[in-house]
């Protein structure tokens, strides 16, 4: 028997192995939306899902509520504070809050949105609420955050969402 020939096939595979899951370890995977609630109307436009409430004819002809979550890969190397910063300075938001690390909110009191920032150069969620916070637009929220944050693969830097003791991200 050659151990030397097995020898080095066992390095081999091993090496090809290694470089596998380092390879597969890099990879970064969007957040799943959340489901669309029962009743609830869903339509996709380009990278931008939305969620709104159910409507009537004679009592409700628009949604009360909508919720619109948007994946985005092309953030022109901005970063999740740049992104909300640009949004809160276009819609007249409010001063946006920084809740963890890429992590940032701000009421647009002027066209009734609240906005959630996720995310990090590359690879940048955006959420926003128009309308009223029923509990099915606050689970939905939530869900989805909570998929972003503690997502697998997620996020390159993993402290993504973690609280940081500064300001300054």
């Amino acid at each position: 028997m050659n151990f030397k020939g097995c020898k080095s096939l066992l390095i081999s595979t091993f090496l090809v192995a290694s470089m596998g899951a380092a390879t597969a370890a890099t990879i970064v995977r969007p957040a799943t939306f959340p489901p669309v609630p029962e009743s609830w109307n869903v339509s996709i436009l380009g990278n931008t899902v939305e969620y709104s409430s159910p409507t009537n004819l004679k009592t409700q002809k628009t949604p009360k509520t909508v919720v619109r979550f948007t994946y985005s890969k092309r953030t022109n190397s901005k970063d999740a504070k740049a992104v909300i910063s640009e949004y809160a300075k276009t819609n007249s938001c409010k001063t946006p809050k920084l809740h963890g690390k890429g992590f940032y909110t701000a009421s647009c009191p002027n066209s009734g949105v609240d906005v959630v920032v996720i995310g990090e150069v590359s690879n940048m969620y955006t959420i926003e609420l128009t309308g009223s916070y029923d509990k099915i637009a606050i689970n939905l929220i939530n869900t989805y955050v909570n998929s972003i944050i503690n997502g697998k693969r997620t996020f390159d830097d993993r402290d993504i969402g973690e609280k940081v003791p500064s300001e300054d991200d």
